[in-house]
This record gives structure tokens, C-alpha cells and sequence, in this order.
């Protein structure tokens, strides 16, 4: 058994606690489902859910941790990224026309905390990506503060300032600046 599968008979009316380890295979796959294939994990994912039965329904709450390396998209200085998302997910068993097949759970695509379950065991994978996906960053920040690099000589300004700062001042159109005095003095 994966370690991302929960056997279903193992969920009872009262709430139980499960942990959900990935194992260093799964970062593989995940890596290209991401299409990330430099980012490392600097701390493994793991899942902590309680999960119990409503009837036919089962229900987990809990969430999804761990750490990856990623760089920052202003500085460009590697920093390390950490998760910590929430996960509730209500499962219902899968009619016959559903098609779910084997060990399995869907996700409905317009509310990822609502699915569908077949089988004996409820295999996490593709629900765990799922969640990833929706939490990867899309412009990676080391912090929220990050001043990025100077568009002129690429120093990394939270670091130290640069001679292109002094020069030109704080302002981004100070270019413009000096354009718009020389075209007054062309026209005296």
C-alpha cells in the first residue's frame, strides 16, 4: 500500500487521525506535473488529516506542509518556500456511471473540496497535486519587501544601493525627466 492511500473501512463515524507521508518518487512525478524540474525539497510533504464517516460520505480535514527551494522572481537569490494549506475535502462514494475505476478519488473540477471515492483504498495522489498546483507561487518572493535587482547594473538591492540609484533617484520615470528639460530648452 502507497503511503498516500487511506484504506476507506479504516474511516469510522468517529474522527481519527491520519498522516500522509510522500515519498521521494512522488516529488519526482510531481516536479514534472508542476513543469519545475530544478526545484528541490528541502522539507518533505506531509499531510496531517482527521477524517471520519458521515453515512456513505467521508470527510478530511487537515493540511498540507512542506518546503522547496525556489528563487526568487525579483532578486533572483534561492529561498526557501514554505507550505501550509488547509485541505477539506468531502468524499461521496462513485455511482457505477461515474467510471471511477480501482483505488481512486475525483476531485470535482469547479470545487476542489468535493469529490468522488472508489474502492477500497482512497489514493490521495492526484488530490494532493491538485492543491499543490492551486498554492505554487507564480511570481516566487523571497520576501514581501524584496526591492529586486537595479534594471541597470543588476545589483541586488537588498543588498546595498548602487551608483545607478544615486543618478538617477528613486523615481522609475527620471529618464523621462531629463527628456521632457531637454526638449524645453531646444524650444527657448
Amino acid at each position: 500500500m502507497s503511503t498516500l492511500t487511506i484504506r476507506s473501512e479504516s474511516v469510522k463515524e468517529t474522527p481519527r487521525p491520519f498522516r500522509l507521508e510522500f515519498e521521494s518518487g512522488w516529488w519526482e512525478e510531481t516536479r514534472e506535473v508542476l513543469r519545475e524540474p530544478e526545484v528541490d525539497v528541502i522539507t518533505p510533504f506531509s499531510l496531517d488529516l482527521s477524517g471520519y464517516r458521515v453515512g456513505a460520505r467521508l470527510l478530511f480535514r487537515g493540511e498540507l506542509a512542506g518546503a522547496v527551494g525556489l528563487k526568487c522572481a525579483s532578486c533572483a537569490e534561492p529561498y526557501t518556500h514554505e507550505f501550509r494549506e488547509p485541505l477539506e475535502l468531502l468524499l461521496e462514494p462513485a455511482r457505477e456511471r461515474d467510471g471511477l475505476e480501482g483505488p481512486s478519488i475525483e476531485l470535482d473540477p469547479e470545487d476542489p473540496s468535493v469529490g468522488r471515492y472508489a474502492g477500497d483504498e482512497l489514493d490521495f495522489t492526484p488530490a494532493l497535486r491538485d492543491i499543490l498546483a492551486l498554492a505554487w507561487p507564480m511570481q516566487p518572493r523571497c520576501l514581501e519587501s524584496c526591492r529586486g535587482l537595479c534594471s541597470q547594473c543588476g545589483t541586488n538591492r537588498n543588498l546595498g544601493t548602487c551608483s545607478c540609484e544615486a543618478s538617477q533617484g528613486s523615481r522609475p520615470l527620471a529618464q523621462l525627466g531629463g527628456l521632457l528639460k531637454q526638449s524645453r530648452r531646444t524650444r527657448s
